[in-house]
């Protein structure tokens, strides 16, 4: 089954591949098997956008029922409204819900603050008066907070695939890169177990789609940005060359 059919699919996502959302919401489709297309757009305060997405953000997903946007809410419908084997999200409420709790973490704790570091790495600006060492601080309470949440077991939170894993690769690949240029430091050199596990998401078919175009549109997103960060400059997960066939 193709997953990014030229027909009528059930789902259709928006979005752009330099966006670590969009790439977390597009590895699940993948790994769930589902029928879908892309509409490639940036985000955009229109009006007929923001019927389909209230903060004019990207992604969003179109579904026979509706838009939905916020990459959480869309990959727990998709959990809900598929028939896919593969599952991301456990079926017992406390696993359930400390999975819920690591994606929070992900997105208020390390995402968040991390973007505020983008200016003088990736979008040919400079930082504003003390963010650097703000991030530095909330950043190291975020890391000691994953160090005890995850497992690698060899997954981040077991033994089996996770919504966490699919939006920690992505927010982890882009932080890397970013902690490397502003701190000297890697991110995933500060947890013990992300090197491997990145080995172990790296290899999976899912990723290999996504990095491919991610980096391709990556590096033509920092040339027209004039953006202090390089490719070339190192860091980062997501592989920047297809796996060796079997």
């Amino acid at each position: 089954m193709s997953h990014d059919p030229a027909g009528t699919a059930p789902w259709v996502l928006h979005g752009h591949a330099v966006s670590n959302y969009f790439n977390t919401a597009r590895a699940a489709l993948i790994e769930k098997g589902l029928p879908f297309e892309i509409q490639r757009v940036r985000a955009s305060q229109d009006p007929a956008f923001l019927a389909l997405s209230p903060m004019g953000k990207i992604p969003f997903l179109t579904t026979p029922e509706g838009s939905l946007s916020e990459t959480v809410p869309m990959l727990e419908y998709l959990e809900e409204h598929s028939r896919s084997a593969t599952t991301l999200f456990p079926a017992d409420p406390l696993p359930r819900a400390r999975l819920r709790q690591t994606l929070n973490i992900l997105q208020l704790y390390l995402d968040a603050p991390m973007r505020r570091l983008y200016a003088g790495t990736v979008m040919g600006s400079v930082h504003a008066p003390g963010t650097v060492a703000a991030v530095q601080a909330q950043l190291d309470i975020t890391i000691e907070a994953l160090r005890r949440l995850f497992t690698f077991g060899p997954y981040l939170l077991g033994d089996r695939l996770s919504a966490a894993d699919l939006l920690a690769l992505y927010c982890i690949d882009i932080g890397d890169r970013v902690t490397r240029m502003v701190y000297d430091w890697s991110l995933v050199e500060r947890i013990d177990g992300l090197g491997a596990w990145g080995q172990v998401m790296g290899a999976r078919h899912s990723t290999q789609v996504v990095a491919a175009e991610f980096i391709e549109q990556f590096r033509l997103y920092l040339a027209s940005k004039q953006a202090a960060y390089r490719l070339d400059f190192g860091g980062g997960i997501l592989p920047t060359s297809p796996a060796p066939a079997p």
